[in-house]
């Protein structure tokens, strides 16, 4: 079998190096200067077409073996970033549940109809958080568990892209060997038409044609193995990103929601003064007149906390729409 030696990293055969062009120079016209001289009834021509027909055959097996890897993970890759999704989903839906509303009246730090003080409703909001936690862990854990497999993941292509580069300056060399062989065969099948046209038809029709077709069938793997290995890059590129954002998520989600869960607190625990100094008579006044539009101290220190916890589940929310983005892009990659 017919290898020229290994070089470069890519299948551009003009990006060979004058050394190697000049080895597989030598090869060429060595193999084609042998074969004009054997009959067609030669079992040794038969070998040296099989030859030709087999340039650069292992580079190609190991370049669509390493394609085949890459594929192969794919599935489970795809699989991750759609569980990432869905626990996704499950986080924005607990912010959802957990976000108050512009007049949620569990904390408005008033009474409900002028009767019923406000702090039982506050602990009630409180224990949403205590509901929401066992959903709230299991989300964050899927999302780690997707991470650790990006991460992973990562790692193999990164083997696997190592590879690469020998398979890839292999089959950029087999390449240039079979356009060496096509013009010297030409050229000596020109030469012996002169005295032997038989003789010249069997060199073109079989070692020539077999060269050529040789060369476009490395030519078109060659295109598809460098797609390959872009892919590759991208696969690592976006696999690091995704986990990145998965990180950004989890320390927001966490970071927001012990701000809530204080802010909450502090609702909960929140002492109504004036429930204790109206009294009966306040609470009938409020009945009939219904609940007064002035802001009372003990409102306006329930509406700082009711932002914070506003603004905390807000950059929960936005930081994973960005993570739902980049999973979308993953898959559609």
């Amino acid at each position: 079998m017919i290898e020229p030696p290994v070089s470069t990293p890519n299948t551009d055969a003009g990006a060979l190096p004058h050394e190697a062009k000049a080895r597989i120079e030598a090869v060429a016209r060595e193999f084609a200067g042998q074969f004009v001289y054997l009959s067609a009834h030669d079992p040794e021509s038969d070998r040296k077409l099989a030859h030709i027909a087999a340039v650069g055959q292992d580079a190609m097996h190991a370049l669509s073996d390493l394609a085949q890897k890459a594929m192969a993970r794919g599935g489970a890759r795809d699989g991750q970033v759609t569980a990432a999704q869905a626990h996704l989903h499950a986080l924005r839906l607990v912010m959802e549940q957990l976000n108050p509303g512009a007049d949620d009246d569990a904390l408005t730090g008033r009474k409900r109809f002028g009767l019923f003080p406000a702090k039982k409703r506050q602990i009630s909001y409180f224990h949403r958080y205590e509901t929401a936690q066992g959903s709230i862990d299991a989300a964050l854990s899927g999302l780690m568990q997707a991470r650790d497999f990006l991460l992973h993941d990562n790692i193999v292509v990164g083997r696997l892209r190592k590879l690469a580069p020998p398979l890839l300056a292999q089959l950029a060399e087999a390449i240039y060997l079979c356009q060496c062989l096509d013009q010297r065969l030409d050229k000596l099948a020109d030469q012996v038409a002169k005295s032997d046209p038989a003789k010249a038809d069997y060199i073109r029709q079989s070692a020539l044609f077999t060269a050529r077709q040789r060369h476009m069938d490395l030519v078109t793997h060659g295109a598809v193995a460098q797609q390959t290995v872009a892919t590759l890059a991208i696969i690592t590129h976006n696999n690091t990103e995704l986990a990145k954002g998965i990180d950004r998520a989890a320390a927001t989600t966490t970071a927001a929601l012990q701000t809530a869960i204080v802010a909450a607190q502090t609702l909960a625990n929140h002492h109504i003064v004036l429930d204790q100094v109206n009294g009966v008579t306040g609470a009938a006044t409020n009945m009939a007149e219904g609940v007064s539009t002035h802001p009372t101290p003990d409102d306006m220190a329930a509406a700082v906390q009711v932002a914070a916890v506003r603004n905390a589940l807000a950059k929960v929310t936005a930081s994973v729409a960005d993570l739902e983005t980049q999973a979308a892009n993953e898959k559609r990659a």
